[in-house]
């Protein structure tokens, strides 16, 4: 290569090094970075912050085509990036939805194999570092778990530290390799004596460095400057982490992150069914550490701060100063273009495809916070609303039908001011009370709050509803859509949305009852609930009547997937049945009957496979259990049918005959209409919605093109069909997903996505919130007697 083109390319590199300025605005701000293109040097930057609508900017920047590290990712860091030049051309990857394999550790020209240097994207400063090719030649034992700059490189005391995991010879190894800038080789630290605690992460905050273990922390002290042979002192303390997962009875892959924002740290647990067929989070959890207490606690309200976590990178900022939804956190997944946002308040996560068109082959996007081109007097910006305080907990929230009462209220209010003081007469306000008191005592509890709602003179003669003593015969006689019922993990407020009359909303303050219980499953008006580790428990969230389980044996704790119960407990016939893997050839299934005073749990064998000579893996996914006729039927993550009978001898088999109805899928439900077994399959990102009917006789899946009269509502707790109580309403699958209020259904007339009270529609699930956390329910009021609230009378 000519001088002449070597001094062209430093030029371009150059110049688009100097245009990430406009990437800067006057706020630290984390951007979204996506490579792309051949050879993947190519970069695509995606501004939540830019006001119009050309939020991307595509760049080629060499240095970061290389393997990249921001955290903590602080203005006090002043932006500084741990940059890697791997080449292991045996870990190559493909992209979601991408049959193009590429090389995610792909070299650039500039630098050699195992070159590690700091890098300023404002600064344009490089810091070069020892060469790593050591280390990188022991990735097939080992694997990078962290990598953190403990402080900006002109501090005295600033080090680079890697955490890596490995097996050598069967015996888990865990090793900080670690340098200060300028140093000419790499140090490392054995962590061997700690290995019982299991170090997993490694962070920092306000400049002190900590390995993650297991229910206790490890402090990593400084190493003196004058002796480059000290090793380092690191200092154990048991830290408390008694917090209950947010998925119930699962067993999720976990990821964690840690967050640093304004003086606070915060620990996300990010999780997702290991059975899914794609990498579904269907939980977030956020920590924060209180270190006077030592303990990581739970996080109900964010408060301003807003987090970011990506693969390598994490990051975090102030919703005012920055203009975003407050509480939120936004995160990336491997191998996966999509950006998702979880609101904590809210308990819902929305996708959304920033840059859904680019240049293949492209890496899943990370973080790159840009901080202000101007240096602050104490070296980092300061937030000063300190998660949440100031704000009022344990707030009751009224029903929706308050909230209608004091609108009414004020619209009567204006009217009798535009009127010369004078209110018009209604039709209703020439009946007498006693008129009154009587229609009201004739009405379902629904129609007896839309009563109240009429007028402000009803409202003083008719008190609010009593859930409780609600005539049975009244109850009976209302038709009424299923409700879907959501709540948030140890939150005793339950939120119910009626999608019978436009998303009309109620809330229920159930903490005499419910506090730190998380619902398992419904049918008619009873939930499934579940607290502790072996306590179950049914309760109908209308009467408030609950009856109890028997606990779990003493060595066994929750951990199932799939539960449900064949009718409702008031009934001499009810069975509860729960189902979990048991290795990859076994399920473990446990089930009670109404009267047994103990449950009963068999190790069953799965199906064999006789072409190929073993058994096939069926694995429990998150969804509803279905129990038709003699049997309790479910499908496992990649649509596999399984069969518990109750007749043969508690056979289970897995009906590896029954072909998948769909060569790929992205949600599985299972649910019962009148007799018969249907299926709900839902492709990528909701592109397709089919279902199926059983037919028993030949054992294969036929297609449904029409519900005629019924309607589905659908979730991963619980699948329901029902006929429907209006003809706006029939022929449709009611998913828990929103856009602004409205419900997402699925017409089968129309082949589309609508919502409840818009005219909007929608292909897929891009930009609809998914809520976490819910199941639909059937409003009833009936009484049960003390017996039948008796589990063990039959």
């Amino acid at each position: 290569m000519s001088f002449a083109m070597e001094e062209k390319l430093a030029e371009t590199a150059a110049g688009e090094r100097s245009e990430l300025a406009i990437l800067q605005g006057p706020r630290a701000a984390p951007c979204l970075l996506f490579s792309h293109g051949k050879g993947l040097k190519d970069q695509t930057f995606y501004n939540l912050f830019e006001p119009n609508n050309n939020k991307t900017y595509i760049k080629r920047i060499p240095e970061l085509c290389n393997s990249y590290w921001q955290c903590p990712s602080q203005c006090s860091h002043q932006g500084w990036l741990i940059i890697m030049c791997e080449d292991d051309e045996s870990n190559n990857k493909s992209n979601d939805n991408d049959d193009v394999v590429v090389d995610e550790y792909s070299n650039s020209s500039n630098w050699k194999f195992g070159d590690c240097f700091l890098w300023n994207p404002v600064l344009l400063e490089t810091i070069q570092l020892p060469n790593f090719r050591h280390w990188i030649n022991k990735y097939d034992h080992y694997d990078v778990h962290e990598c953190v700059l403990s402080s900006p490189p002109g501090n005295p005391d600033s080090m680079v530290l890697f955490l890596f995991v490995g097996y050598l010879d069967e015996i888990r190894e865990y090793v900080i390799v670690y340098c200060r800038p300028g140093d000419k080789q790499w140090s490392k630290q054995d962590l061997s004596r700690f290995a019982a605690y299991f170090p997993r992460a490694l962070f920092c905050f306000k400049s002190k460095l900590y390995v993650d273990c297991y229910n206790a922390h490890l402090e990593i002290g400084k190493r003196r400057l004058d002796n480059d042979n000290e090793t380092l002192p690191i200092m154990w303390f048991a830290v408390r982490q008694e917090t209950d997962s947010p998925v119930v009875g699962a067993l999720p892959y976990l990821r964690t992150h840690f967050v640093e924002s304004c003086d606070e740290l915060f620990k996300v647990h990010k999780l997702y069914h290991q059975g899914s067929c794609e990498k579904q989070v269907v939980a977030l959890q956020v920590l924060r550490m209180n270190f006077s207490l030592m303990a990581w606690e739970e996080v109900k309200s964010l408060g301003d701060h807003v987090l970011f976590l990506g693969e390598r990178t994490t990051a975090s900022c102030s919703a005012a100063e920055l203009g975003l939804t407050r509480g939120c956190v936004y995160f990336t997944q491997p191998n996966d273009m999509k950006l998702y946002t979880f609101d904590l308040e809210d308990n819902t996560i929305t996708m959304s495809l920033p840059c859904p068109n680019l240049p293949r082959p492209w890496l899943s996007p990370d973080w790159l916070i840009m901080p202000m081109t101007a240096r602050v007097v104490d070296g980092r910006r300061r937030t000063e609303d300190m998660l949440g305080k100031g704000e009022e907990e344990g707030i009751v929230i009224e029903a929706e039908e308050n909230k209608t009462s004091i609108n009414d209220d004020e619209k009567e209010e204006e009217a009798q001011k535009n009127n010369g003081g004078e209110l018009e007469v209604g039709i209703w306000d020439i009946l007498n009370d006693n008129i009154l008191e009587l229609i009201a005592s004739f009405l379902h509890p629904v129609d007896y709050m839309h009563f109240r709602a009429v007028s402000k003179e009803i409202r003083s003669v008719i008190p609010t509803v009593n859930w409780r003593t609600t005539s049975i015969e009244i109850t009976q006689t209302t038709s009424l859509s299923p409700w879907l019922v959501s709540f948030k993990p140890n939150d005793a407020i339950y939120n119910f949305v009626d999608p019978m009359y436009d998303n009309e909303k109620y809330s229920m303050n159930l903490s005499e009852f419910l506090l730190d219980a998380t619902i398992c499953a419904s049918k008619g008006s009873w939930l499934l609930m579940f607290k502790g580790h072996k306590t179950l428990f049914f309760f109908n969230p209308f009467t408030r009547a609950m009856i109890q389980l028997p606990d779990l044996p003493d060595e066994r704790e929750y951990i199932f997937p799939c539960i449900s119960f064949s009718s409702s407990p008031t009934s001499s016939d009810c069975i509860v049945f729960a189902i979990s893997e048991w290795g990859e050839d076994t399920v473990l299934i446990f089930f009670i009957s109404r009267g047994d005073d103990s449950w009963r749990w068999v190790i069953l064998n799965n199906t064999m496979l006789p072409s190929k000579g073993k058994r096939v893996r069926f694995r429990p996914y998150i969804n509803n259990t279905v129990f038709c006729d003699t049997a309790f039927y479910c499908l496992d993550s990649n649509g596999k049918l399984g069969v518990f009978n109750l007749e043969d001898d508690f056979s289970w088999k897995v009906l590896v005959k029954l072909q998948r109805p769909c060569t790929s899928l992205y949600q599985c439900f299972l649910v019962e209409c009148e007799g018969k077994l249907l299926s709900v399959f839902v492709g990528h990102v909701g592109k397709w919605v089919r279902i199926f009917r059983l037919d028993f006789s030949k054992m294969v899946w036929v297609e449904v093109d029409s519900l005629g009269k019924h309607m589905l509502l659908i979730s991963n707790i619980t699948c329901l069909s029902a006929v429907a109580p209006h003809k706006r309403m029939e022929n449709k699958i009611y998913f828990p997903r929103f856009h602004n209020e409205g419900i997402m259904f699925y017409s089968l007339d129309t082949g589309r996505f609508h919502f409840l009270g818009s005219q909007r529609s929608a292909q897929d699930f891009y930009n609809i919130k998914e809520k976490l956390n819910c199941c639909w329910i059937e409003p009833y009021w009936s009484q049960a007697s003390d017996k039948e609230l008796d589990w063990l009378s039959v």
